[in-house]
C-alpha cells in the first residue's frame, strides 16, 4: 500500500471487514471493550477514512465488528468508490446489511449507476422495488435492452396509468406500450380522469392527441369547463351521459370555491336534468355548503342542513358549527349535536358545543350534565368543561410499567443500538431513521418501553413521537418533559412570559426537537423562520446573525421567545399571540372582529386555518400540563383565554370584554 490514497485496485476485503470470510487483521476484537472507547475509535475511523489514511482506518475498523455502527463505515467507503469498487462487494454488502436505512440510499446510487453505464443485466439482477418511479423505469429499460420482456407491458401499464407525468426515462417502455393491445381509448380516458382529478390539464391535453376527433373534443370540453366553471356549467345540452355528468360534477364543485351564488342557481337548473350519482350529488352539495360558511352566505344553514346525516363526519360537523356560531343559532346546533358524535375523533368537541348550546337556550340543568362528563377528560374540551362548573381538571397522569424483559428485548434490538450510537454521536438524523424503522416493526407495549428507552438517553422528540404511534397518552412526565429547563425559565422570566406556555408552544412546534426543519423552513425548537429570526435578532442587538444560529438551543430559544413576545404585545392577548405566532400576525389581525367583543372558545372554533385552530387549542391545553409538570398553581383555560376585543373598540350589549386588544393599524 505504501502510503498510496488511491488503492481501488486492491479487493475490498483486503481494505475493511465485509465479511468473516473477508477478514485480514493482527488486531483482536475485544467484545466487552468499553462504549465509549468504541465510539472514540469510530470517530478515530471515520476521521480516517475522511483523510484517506486507508492503512489506518482498516486497522481502526478491524477492532469495532462488534460495534453497532461498524456497518455504517463500510458503507461510509463504499459509497463515494461506488464506480470503482468491485461490484461483488457492493452486492455482498447490499445482501448483508439490507436492513440499513442507509443501505437503500446506496442501491440506489448503484442503480444510477448501473443505468448510466448501461449494465443492465447487473441493474435487473439487483434491483427491489423502492417506490421510486425513476428507478422502476429505468428496470423497464433494462429489461427492453436484455429481451427479458415477459410481462413487460403489464408491469408498464401500471407505471403509466397514473394522474401525472412521469420521468422521461420511462418513454421507451411507455413508446412499446402505446404500439401494443392494451392501449384501448378506455385506457386512454382512465388516464385522463386521473389527470383532471389531479389538476394536471396539460396532461390530459397531451393524452387527448391520442383520440379520435370526437372523443377529443370531449376532452376539449372538460379542460374548458375546469377554467371556466360558471361558462362550462351553463345550460350545456350534453346528452346525460356518465362522461358529462363527471365533467359537470367537478365544474359544480370547483363553481362553488370560486361564486357560490352562482353555484346554487347552477345547481338547482343542473340536478333535474342530469342523474348524478348520489357520491357526485354529495360532494357537490357538501361543497356548496362549506363554502357558504365561508362566504357567510345567508343560505347556510339551509344548505348545510340539507347533507345527508348519514356523510356527517369531522369536516362537515365543524362547518355546522361554524355556520352556527356565525349566526348564533344555538337551537339549530342542538338539533345537530343530538344523538352520538359520528367519529370518535370529534366526541368531546361535539359534546361541549351540544352543552354550550343547551346553555345558551335556558337548558343549564341538561348543559351541566354534560359538562360534568366531560370534566372527567384530561382534554381541552374537557378543561373547558371543567371552568364552566368550576371543577379540578382530570390530570390523571400516570406512569407507564417498568418491565426489564421487554425493556432488555427492545434495548438490544440491533437497530435500536444503532439509534442509539448514532443520537450519542450527535448524528440525528440518521438516527432518527433507523428509530423510524424500528419502531414500525413493535408492539405497542414494547412502544411504550421503547418510549421509556429513548427518555433514558434524553432523546425526547423520539419518546414524544413513539409514545403517540402507541396512543399512549397518560404519562405525562414521559410525554410532556421539563427540558431546556435554564434557558426556558431565563427568557420567560426576562420577557415577561407564562412558562407553561412557552413550553407548550415549544413542545408543539418541535417536540423538542432541537434540529427540527419544516417544509416552510421554520427552525429549531421553537419553529422560527430565518427571516423572522434575523428581524428579530436585529431588534434584540444580536452582533450577528446566522441561520445555524436557530438550530442552535439557547439561541433559537433567545430568539423564539422575543417573537412570542413581540405578537403578544401586538394583540395583548394569550390565544391571538398563539394563534399568530403559527400563522403570522397580519392574518391574525384579519380575524380580529370589527366590532363586537367575542367569546374566545367562539372565536377559536372560527379561525379559518384548520391547523390554526386545532394548534391553539392544543396549545392552551397543553399549557395547563405544563402547570402541573412545572409544580406551579395551575392557570385555568379561561383565564388564559380571555375574550376577543374588537378593532373599533365596541363592545356588543351584554357582553362581558376585557380590555381592549392593541390592535391599532390593524
Amino acid at each position: 500500500m505504501s502510503g498510496k490514497k488511491n488503492i481501488i485496485h486492491y479487493p475490498l476485503c483486503q481494505l475493511i471487514f465485509l465479511a468473516i470470510a473477508c477478514l485480514v487483521t493482527n488486531q483482536p476484537v475485544n467484545a466487552q471493550q468499553d462504549i465509549e472507547q468504541q465510539r472514540k475509535i469510530y470517530l478515530q475511523a471515520q476521521k480516517a477514512l475522511k483523510a484517506g489514511q486507508l492503512t489506518n482506518f482498516k486497522n481502526l475498523t478491524g477492532t469495532l465488528l462488534d460495534y453497532p455502527l461498524y456497518p455504517y463505515l463500510i458503507h461510509d467507503y463504499i459509497r463515494p468508490r461506488i464506480s470503482s469498487i468491485d461490484k461483488k462487494d457492493i452486492i455482498q454488502f447490499l445482501e448483508k446489511h439490507d436492513y440499513l436505512p442507509v443501505a437503500n440510499d446506496l442501491r440506489k446510487q448503484w442503480l444510477r449507476y448501473l443505468a448510466r453505464t448501461g449494465q443492465w443485466q447487473t441493474y435487473i439482477d439487483n434491483y427491489v422495488p423502492m417506490n421510486n418511479t425513476e428507478l422502476e423505469c429505468y428496470q423497464l429499460q433494462a429489461r427492453i435492452k436484455t429481451n427479458n420482456t415477459s410481462y413487460l407491458l403489464e408491469d408498464t401499464r401500471s407505471v403509466w396509468l397514473v394522474g401525472k407525468s412521469q420521468p422521461d426515462i420511462c418513454d421507451p417502455a411507455f413508446a412499446l406500450l402505446y404500439k401494443s393491445d392494451f392501449m384501448t381509448s378506455e385506457l386512454i380516458w382512465e388516464r385522463i380522469r386521473l389527470s383532471m382529478q389531479n389538476n394536471e390539464l396539460n396532461l390530459a391535453r397531451y393524452l387527448a392527441g391520442k383520440l379520435d376527433k370526437p372523443e377529443q373534443e370531449w376532452v376539449n370540453r372538460w379542460i374548458a369547463t375546469y377554467r371556466n366553471p360558471a361558462r362550462g356549467t351553463n345550460k350545456p345540452g350534453y346528452e346525460d351521459t356518465p362522461l358529462a355528468r363527471e365533467i359537470l360534477a367537478q365544474g359544480m364543485r370547483r363553481l362553488a370555491a370560486a361564486n357560490v351564488d352562482t353555484a346554487i342557481t347552477r345547481w338547482n337548473a343542473l340536478k333535474p336534468e342530469y342523474s348524478f350519482d348520489k357520491e357526485q350529488t354529495d360532494q357537490i352539495e357538501r361543497a356548496l355548503a362549506i363554502r357558504s360558511v365561508i362566504n357567510k352566505h345567508e343560505r347556510s344553514q339551509e344548505l348545510l342542513n340539507n347533507l345527508d346525516n348519514q356523510n356527517v363526519d369531522e369536516t362537515i360537523f365543524h362547518w355546522r358549527l361554524r355556520g352556527a356560531l356565525q349566526k348564533e343559532d344555538w337551537q339549530t346546533l342542538i338539533k345537530w349535536t343530538e344523538g352520538e358524535p359520528p367519529e370518535e375523533a370529534i366526541k368531546l368537541r361535539w359534546k361541549y358545543w351540544r352543552a354550550r348550546a343547551l346553555e345558551q337556550t335556558g337548558r343549564k340543568t341538561e348543559a351541566d350534565m354534560l359538562y360534568h362528563e366531560l370534566a372527567g377528560e384530561r382534554d381541552y374540551y374537557g378543561f373547558l368543561a371543567a371552568d364552566k362548573i368550576m371543577a379540578d381538571y382530570a390530570i390523571a397522569h400516570r406512569s407507564l410499567p417498568e418491565d426489564l424483559e421487554t425493556w432488555n428485548k427492545v434495548s438490544t434490538k440491533p437497530a435500536v443500538e444503532r439509534a442509539r450510537e448514532l443520537f450519542h454521536l450527535g448524528n440525528k438524523y440518521f438516527a432518527r431513521r433507523e428509530w423510524n424503522a424500528v419502531v414500525g416493526k413493535l408492539t405497542n407495549y414494547e412502544l411504550h418501553i421503547a418510549a421509556m428507552i429513548a427518555a433514558n438517553w434524553g432523546w425526547h422528540d423520539r419518546t414524544i413521537l413513539t409514545l403517540g404511534r402507541a396512543k399512549s397518552y397518560d404519562d405525562l412526565i414521559l410525554r410532556f418533559p421539563v427540558v431546556f429547563e435554564d434557558q426556558m425559565t431565563k427568557y420567560s422570566e426576562m420577557r415577561g412570559l407564562d412558562l407553561g406556555w412557552m413550553y407548550a408552544l415549544t413542545r408543539a412546534e418541535s417536540a423538542f426537537m432541537s434540529d427540527a426543519r419544516s417544509p416552510s423552513g421554520a427552525l429549531g425548537l421553537m419553529q422560527v423562520m430565518p427571516a423572522t429570526g434575523r428581524e428579530t435578532a436585529k431588534k434584540i442587538n444580536f452582533r450577528t446573525f446566522y441561520n445555524r444560529y436557530l438550530l442552535e438551543p439557547d439561541k433559537n430559544i433567545t430568539i423564539g421567545s422575543a417573537y412570542l413576545k413581540q405578537v403578544y404585545e401586538r394583540f395583548n392577548n394569550v390565544i391571538l399571540a398563539t394563534a399568530a405566532y403559527n400563522a403570522g400576525p397580519n392574518a391574525v389581525a384579519r380575524w380580529v372582529p370589527i366590532d363586537e367583543c367575542m367569546e374566545p372558545d367562539i372565536w377559536v372554533e372560527q379561525i379559518p386555518y384548520t391547523e390554526t385552530r386545532k394548534y391553539v387549542a392544543r396549545i392552551m391545553f397543553f399549557a395547563t400540563i405544563y402547570d402541573w409538570r412545572l409544580k406551579n398553581k395551575i392557570t385555568r383555560i379561561n383565564q388564559r383565554m380571555t375574550g376577543i376585543s374588537p378593532r373599533t373598540q365596541v363592545a356588543s350589549s351584554g357582553l362581558s370584554c376585557p380590555a381592549a386588544a392593541n390592535v391599532s393599524g390593524l
